[in-house]
């Protein structure tokens, strides 16, 4: 009896012909496994449509419950198999959490043109542990789709039961083989290219490359970079660099292997964003950095309407090939949107992104997005935090009073734990205020733990606790919290330049200067470490370094609102006293333009010129006013002077501090 006619498929390369089983490439037969063979039947019988991912899986195993991961490891073997490159969906394109489609132009056979795939000569028959037999047409089924037959040996009958031992030895064999790589896709340890031996603990999240006019895209590069380090940073077995650690790779040259070393990470995901119109194409990969492979790469064409799938997808197949072992909870938060809405999500990503710059400007303009966010989507509770972040950073850097941006601060904290009290970063942002404004140290510390809990990837929180700790005179334990601040961020100025701060008021001033020369190394225009550079040099009566240091902060922090250049006057110093009452000169300067710090530095100069009555003076007004610097009044070296003092006991009790400082007549 002739062959039945059967439908035979041409694209690329490629010839498929389905009733047979068989696969050629350029005439050769290519080896495929039975579920791979039947996924591409199903996709190119239903080019370019989109075939849903429960559709592929009832289709493949019709009677038999399996995981999403297997139906991913089979379009994974289809890839590797066509041959499709790195990123690339030259014949398979992945809908992110919803299915995939043929995209690659086929041509349907017939005739002659057909029937050299009936049984191509000259060549051996593949392993029966592949697609290799030829089977009646498949038949259709009642959703239209077709439906993969049983596989039927055309071997003479005298050799059927040798044929069909070796073929039921063989599938036993590679189902065996089947089951390991599906439990290690569920365990995840595959990916598109390559596997990692070993689970990764360490990734760095690069800002996306734009592919369009980079001052359009760069908010959206770093946003979407944030966003993502932001839900992966709820992985607890990987420590994710922050993204004031990448912000420096934000660029079109970034080479994520480099960027990687320099991070002291095992993985990097790199990619490029483009933006046009209401559409958004975002193409990542993972990049192991020890040899530069690919452990798994993705392509989403969606709208901006559909960022929040397109950051979930790409975080769950991010944790996935890291070969992380995820607890329920973990999942949960790995799908958890803080917002819905696209526009609040976009006025996010802007009000970040200016946040970063560390500008009185970025900070006002991020302030303005943050607000514009929160009144699109009243319930997005990270935006809150943003609005407090922006409060208290603007106090901080002496360019708000402290009681209008803790009020405000709290607020918008307060309502963002009302809306979501699992969120790390607004109980982290409530212990500062507690710390810095309410003095609630108990408050304050146990809103750091519960951040750090939540969240033992966050570096804010661990750096702001070792500031806590620090300031309750707890220095080994600040110092752990410091330790581990850098171990999550290795290159952070900002951690760097705290830890000098806990060093000085552990009373370890060598080590304090030595931590702000390395952060002057890494960034010399890094204002903020003078100011404990020169604190470390003056405990050391190391006056001409203080007057230097003095200067640079002056030059970096203060912007060009004092007059420098005095510096030279330095030599005309002799002693202690001379030094402190150029000090006190300079300081009154500070005080002309309303800066908060400088009231509290006027009580350290005072304390050291040995006039404690205007000592007390003026840290009676920075009590009054909730100074930053007021926490630290148990441990600060320059007030050591006045601890002998009742009135100084009296302000430490006022405060419910106690004084781990030396006490000096």
């Amino acid at each position: 009896m002739g062959m039945p006619r059967a439908r035979v498929y041409e694209f690329g390369p490629f010839r498929l012909a389905p009733a047979q089983g068989t696969l050629l490439r350029q005439g050769t037969p290519v080896s495929v496994a039975p579920k791979a063979f039947e996924a591409l039947v199903l996709l190119v019988e239903q080019r370019d449509r989109l075939v849903g991912k429960e559709v592929l899986m009832k289709t493949l195993w019709p009677d038999t419950f399996v995981e999403e991961a297997n139906l991913n490891h089979y379009i994974w073997t289809l890839r590797r198999t066509l041959g499709e490159v790195k990123g690339g969906e030259r014949y398979i394109q992945t809908v992110a959490r919803r299915g995939f489609r043929f995209v690659a132009p086929v041509k349907e056979l017939a005739g002659e043109d057909a029937e050299i795939l009936h049984e191509p000569k000259g060549v051996n028959r593949p392993s029966s542990g592949e697609c290799i037999a030829e089977a009646a047409p498949a038949p259709t089924r009642a959703d239209g789709m077709r439906s993969m037959p049983p596989l039927v040996s055309r071997e003479p009958a005298t050799a059927t039961k040798s044929y069909l031992l070796i073929a039921v030895a063989m599938a036993l064999a590679l189902g065996v083989v089947l089951s390991i790589r599906s439990w290690r896709a569920n365990k995840g340890e595959t990916g598109d290219f390559a596997a990692p031996i070993r689970p990764l603990k360490s990734i760095a999240v690069l800002p996306l490359k734009s592919i369009g006019p980079a001052a359009d895209n760069e908010y959206l590069q770093l946003g979407i970079a944030d966003s993502l380090i932001t839900k992966l940073a709820n992985v607890k077995e990987v420590a994710v660099r922050p993204t004031s650690a990448v912000r420096k790779y934000l660029g079109p040259r970034q080479d994520p292997v480099a960027a990687g070393r320099e991070q002291h990470v095992e993985a990097v995901l790199d990619g490029n964003v483009q933006r046009s119109g209401e559409r958004i194409r975002v193409t990542v990969q993972l990049v192991r950095v020890r040899d530069g492979a690919s452990l798994w790469s993705g392509t989403f064409d969606e709208l901006f309407t559909d960022i929040f799938a397109v950051e979930d997808s790409i975080s769950q197949q991010v944790a996935r090939r890291l070969s992380v072992e995820l607890s329920s909870e973990e999942r949960k938060r790995l799908e958890r949107h803080s917002s819905t809405n696209a526009e609040a999500h976009d006025a996010y990503f802007k009000g970040r992104y200016s946040w970063n710059k560390r500008t009185s400007e970025g900070f006002n303009k991020a302030l303005e997005y943050f607000n514009e966010a929160v009144a699109v989507d009243p319930n997005y509770a990270l935006a809150y935090v943003g609005v407090a972040d922006s409060y208290t950073m603007l106090a901080d850097y002496d360019w708000l009073p402290p009681s209008e941006a803790a009020t405000k601060a709290k607020a918008a904290v307060t309502r963002a734990l009302e809306i979501d009290d699992g969120l790390a970063e607004a109980h982290a942002s409530l212990a500062d205020i507690r710390r810095f404004y309410d003095w609630d140290w108990a408050g304050a510390e146990r809103e750091y733990k519960r951040a750090i809990e939540l969240n033992p990837n966050y570096v804010t929180a661990h750096q702001w606790y070792a500031e806590y700790l620090s300031a309750m005179g707890r220095h080994e334990q600040a110092a752990r919290e410091m330790e581990r601040a850098q171990e999550l961020d290795p290159l952070s100025v900002v951690v760097k330049s705290a830890n000098g701060w806990v060093l000085l008021f552990a009373r370890d001033y060598d080590k304090a200067i030595a931590q702000c020369e390395q952060v002057i190394e890494m960034d010399p225009s890094f204002g903020e470490v003078y100011s404990q550079l020169r604190r470390a040099y003056e405990q050391k009566g190391m006056y001409m370094e203080a007057l230097a240091a003095d200067e640079k902060f002056r030059v970096f922090k203060r912007k060009g609102l004092h007059p420098t250049g005095w510096q030279p006057e330095a030599r005309r110093f002799s002693g202690a006293k001379a030094y402190w009452r150029k000090m006190r000169a300079l300081t009154g300067n500070d005080l002309t333009n309303n800066l908060e710090a400088a009231r509290f530095r006027m009580a350290e100069i005072y304390a050291q010129l040995g006039q404690k009555d205007q000592a007390f003076e003026w840290l009676e007004r920075s009590y009054q006013e909730h100074s930053f610097w007021m926490p630290f009044l148990g441990v600060h070296p320059h007030l050591d002077p006045l601890r002998s003092d009742p009135r100084f006991s009296a302000l430490m009790r006022r405060m419910n501090l106690v004084s781990t400082g030396r006490t000096v007549p």
